[in-house]
């Protein structure tokens, strides 16, 4: 299936905060400029990155469109899914196969058999395959080989990056987009399009970690050598410093959130001598002034504690070693001043914000950390147009498994 319109990319982030739709088109010099942007709210439709509200999400997802369009001036036919949950599961397989033909020379057929090796792992029933990324192939003793078609040799080995995901998260997912009406055109791990938004090639290389810090979720990315290595999802978001800031402060959660946006800090560097602010009337109470280094009093240790899990974890699962290019931190939270220095301190690794790559356009919403997804999702959208790599039907595990041998030449100068 082709897209209905060539000229248009548009994304739908799923949130468990805010649906978020962008409108993209490419323009005469082949750039990418946004047209539209559309947002809702989720209004517990999400929970932890999965669906527990059908109409709920509907309803955000058709007000967020309408929205776009309306900005645009365009009506959307299809859109780039970006789906998250707490459920999603990552291995490392390896594959190896004799190389066929008499001359030795490895050609796509090869390809094929020692991806299809590779990936011949045992997953339980009641989840399926929602990426198959290549990180490497071996040509007999050679390692590190990005593209091996053409090289001659007598055994090819490759090492590939599964992700899966529970089949009820796609199908309800699929559900969802079904009843708006819009095609699905492809569905990414929001791992994979926010690194694809904040990420430098060199870092992949070296072996980096990226940290997206969202509402209720933390999105984890671990590339090494160019390639995925490790992706999880944490039940850690900015909730929870909404949270303490509401029990620190005795304030409700709405006006906690407000606080944390407006005077929210989580190093003691970012806080001017004797600054203060205002906390607002709550009841009979009435409003009264403090100093703002409560807000690092309160905010710090939540910050440590979750850096921390997550690199508990890490080590637990042996891929620590594999982010000497440091750390790079995104999504809403990581706009909180002073974030990246915590961060260094917990890892002992330089860290850094992850500012998306720019995008022209109408907004500027696009090009800020809250928005890494999106703007990761309208990069994934274009990669597929321009090298003209099939979208998906509505059959979304079928296309998957159809298309994915015909793509893997252009995949792989994707991803390489």
């Amino acid at each position: 299936m082709k897209y209905k319109n060539d000229d248009l990319i548009v994304s739908l982030d799923i949130g468990s905060k805010k649906i978020v739709v962008v409108i993209s088109e490419i323009d005469e010099s082949n750039n990418i400029n946004i047209l539209g942007v559309g947002q809702a709210e989720s209004k517990g439709g999400i929970r932890s990155g999965v669906v527990v509200n059908i109409e709920s999400i509907v309803n955000a997802v058709n007000q967020a469109i309408e929205d776009a369009e309306i900005q645009a001036g365009r009506e959307v036919n299809g859109v780039f899914v970006g789906i998250s949950g707490t459920n999603i599961e990552s291995i490392n397989s390896k594959g190896v196969v004799a190389i066929s033909g008499p001359d030795k020379e490895i050609k796509e057929n090869d390809i094929a058999r020692v991806i299809e090796a590779a990936r011949a792992v045992a997953i339980p029933m009641d989840r399926e395959m929602l990426h198959i990324i290549p990180q490497g192939f071996i040509v007999d003793h050679q390692r590190n080989v990005k593209y091996p078609i053409g090289m001659v040799g007598t055994r090819l080995e490759c090492q590939i990056h599964i992700l899966t995901i529970p089949i009820t998260t796609i199908q309800n997912i699929v559900k969802c987009l079904n009843r708006t009406g819009i095609e699905i055109y492809d569905i990414v791990l929001q791992n994979l399009a926010c690194a694809r938004a904040v990420l430098e090639d060199d870092e992949k290389e070296i072996g980096v970690l990226m940290i997206d810090i969202g509402a209720e979720t933390s999105k984890v990315c671990v590339y090494y050598q160019g390639a995925p290595y490790y992706n999880y999802i944490y039940p850690l978001g900015g909730y929870l410093i909404t949270n303490d800031i509401a029990a620190g402060l005795k304030v409700p959660l709405a006006t906690a959130e407000n606080l944390k946006l407006s005077y929210g800090v989580s190093h003691f560097e970012y806080v001017k001598k004797d600054e203060k602010f205002q906390v607002p009337a709550v009841g009979g109470r009435k409003p009264f002034m403090t100093a703002r280094e409560n807000m690092v009093h309160i905010i710090r240790p939540r910050v440590e504690e979750m850096f921390h899990l997550i690199r508990e974890d890490l080590i637990e699962q042996g891929v620590i070693d594999k982010i000497d290019g440091g750390i790079v931190i995104t999504g809403g939270t990581a706009l909180l001043p002073g974030i990246s220095e915590v961060c260094q301190d917990v890892f002992n690794l330089q860290a850094r914000v992850g500012i998306p790559k720019k995008l022209y356009g109408l907004s500027d919403d696009i090009n800020t950390c809250m928005y890494a997804v999106s703007n990761g999702l309208i990069r994934w959208g274009y990669d597929k147009l321009k090298q003209d790599i099939p979208v998906m039907s509505k059959n979304v595990k079928d296309d998957r498994e159809k298309g994915f041998l015909n793509i893997l030449k252009k995949f792989f100068d994707e991803l390489f």
